[in-house]
């Protein structure tokens, strides 16, 4: 009811009601400040105007003082100055984004929302809220997951609205590899396993996985596949009713990848059993999308339409005649590891390729040659920070560590320009145009530049992708000195990327199994480092000169 600003008093129907204190613009002339104090008091009307009374102001200006001791640090490189400005409206807008009380499983809790306009429990909103979170302050990124995965007793596998896609995987594979906490992972790990099993259709309530291909469909839990809401086939199979044959690409490819991400957790616990069962899940899924959805002529996977009895049919096609995904859904099994070296090629040249995947701000939602683009979409015609987060990470994966930064940067640029144009946080940006779009204090799908930001340009920071497990890392002499165990899940790439920033004030030297090897200084302090995918396991030593 926040827009109905010319009411004093909002009433629910109930006994209580809920007042909206509303404030008036605030006109502030160029280079000045102004300071706006807000007080809420509890009692009776005595002791509320007793409380009024005694406070000065210079009570408020040791609140103000206190308060600024939380604000988020930033010991950035100098190459990052520029962006600083950009990434500190996202930081207030994600951190001031705040809904209370939401209720939810017989508790009232606090809800990190993608903006205020919203109190909905936004489950892959909320994923990416959950990252940015934890580039902050590590725990209130765990109280982000901790909201969105329940107990295996509980009732519902998982906390759900809006598109399933599991980015509280994804959180909780950025939060071990920051932390190392086997506290952590010991907790986590059940919860995102049943999380995983209801998506996986192991769970009898779950129809995900109710077609005979194998391949996964979440139609029944909510409109969404992928956050896109009008990404051409997904609009197409809506209007024609057509949810209850047709699988898109990307349930499935994440899928896959959270239950290698699950495997690797699995292994560092030693639950043999777990690491068997992900095996041969990651094994009937990668051969059903190869099988039913690859279109090699369009170098794109594709959605399956299949028969009144659940078996696959045929790829859907636009007027019967081209591929109805070439976007980032036909792209997404990239994310998931899983393409061969054709596959591969071809996806990520349509990503490289400008009109294709590629635009000047970005990767479209959706090619630019298909026959269905269009400049006037909400999806369709725009870029997103979402799942260029997914594309950037999956680069690190496969080497490909330049086109990782062209995203990441192109993606740094475009918030920077349209943020301090205009001071606000917009959900997606407009190809067209270049200008944002959308509601202006967004925090959840356009966080990723807070992880952007943080990889290149944070002091003591190591970003790899999502086939590597960070299992000991210690930053030391302020920031100089770099030691770090990983083990690498894929060796089918020849070699991965990873990026660490530390020190700016010196050069490096950079050892991988005790061989001195070369690497890229993208700023002064910012490694881009490119290693043989030739182990399971390796040793990353990175040392002043």
């Amino acid at each position: 009811m926040v827009n109905n600003h010319v009411s004093s008093k909002f009433y629910d129907g109930s006994d209580g009601h809920y007042t909206n204190v509303f404030l008036r613009p605030i006109n502030i002339k160029p280079q000045a400040k102004k300071t706006i104090y807000g007080m809420v008091c509890v009692g009776n009307l005595e002791s509320v105007t007793e409380r009024l009374k005694e406070t000065k102001a210079t009570h408020l200006l040791i609140a103000t003082k206190e308060a600024k001791e939380h604000v988020v640090n930033y010991s950035n490189v100098p190459a990052g100055d520029k962006y600083l400005f950009s990434q500190k409206r996202m930081a207030a807008t994600i951190l001031t984004n705040v809904v209370f009380p939401v209720y939810m499983q017989k508790q009232y809790i606090r809800h990190h929302a993608p903006g205020r306009w919203w109190d909905s429990l936004y489950s892959w909103d909320s994923g990416f809220i959950g990252m940015a979170l934890s580039e902050f302050n590590i725990q209130r990124g765990i109280e982000n997951l901790n909201a969105y995965v329940n107990d295996t007793d509980e009732q519902s596998a998982f906390i759900h609205h809006g598109t399933p896609l599991p980015v509280q995987h994804y959180l909780f594979l950025e939060l071990w590899n920051k932390t190392q906490s086997e506290e952590l992972i010991k907790a986590y790990y059940p919860k995102l396993k049943r999380h995983y099993d209801f998506l996986m259709g192991n769970i009898s309530s779950s129809t995900t996985r109710d077609l005979n291909s194998g391949l996964v469909r979440t139609w029944d839990y909510f409109y969404n596949s992928g956050g896109w809401d009008d990404y051409p086939p997904q609009k197409f199979v809506h209007e024609h009713k057509l949810t209850k044959n047709t699988t898109p690409v990307v349930s499935t490819a994440h899928l896959i990848r959270i239950s290698k991400i699950l495997q690797m957790t699995a292994n560092h616990l030693n639950y043999i059993s777990d690491i068997k069962k992900y095996e041969n899940d990651i094994e009937e899924l990668s051969t059903a999308l190869d099988k039913y959805s690859w279109d090699e002529a369009a170098g794109y996977y594709s959605f399956v339409t299949h028969n009144e009895n659940g078996y696959p049919k045929e790829i859907l096609k636009y007027n019967d005649s081209i591929n109805f995904n070439m976007g980032l859904d036909g792209a997404s099994p990239l994310v998931a590891g899983i393409c061969n070296e054709n596959q591969q090629d071809k996806i990520v040249s349509h990503l490289k390729t400008k009109g294709q995947l590629w635009s000047d701000i970005g990767l479209s939602a959706v090619d630019q040659s298909a026959p269905y683009y269009s400049k006037e979409g909400y999806w369709n015609g725009t870029v997103w920070m979402p799942h260029q987060w997914f594309f950037w990470k999956s680069m690190l994966d496969i080497g490909e560590a330049d086109f990782a930064y062209k995203i990441a940067t192109t993606a740094l640029e475009l918030w920077k320009q349209e943020t301090e144009e205009t001071y606000n946080c917009y959900e997606h940006f407009v190809i067209e145009t270049g200008r944002g779009a959308g509601w202006h204090q967004f925090g959840g799908l356009s966080s990723p530049v807070i992880s952007w930001f943080n990889a290149y340009y944070q002091q003591g920071t190591i970003t790899a992708g999502f086939n590597i497990w960070i299992e000991e890392k210690k930053f030391e002499n302020s920031n100089s000195q770099l030691n770090a165990k990983l083990s690498i899940f894929d060796t089918k790439n020849e070699v991965f990327s990873i990026i660490v920033c530390l020190n700016p004030t010196y050069s490096y030297d950079v050892y991988w199994e005790g061989n001195k090897i070369d690497y890229k200084e993208i700023n002064k302090g910012t490694l881009s480092i490119t290693l043989k995918n030739d182990s399971k396991q390796g040793l990353l030593k990175i040392i002043k000169k």
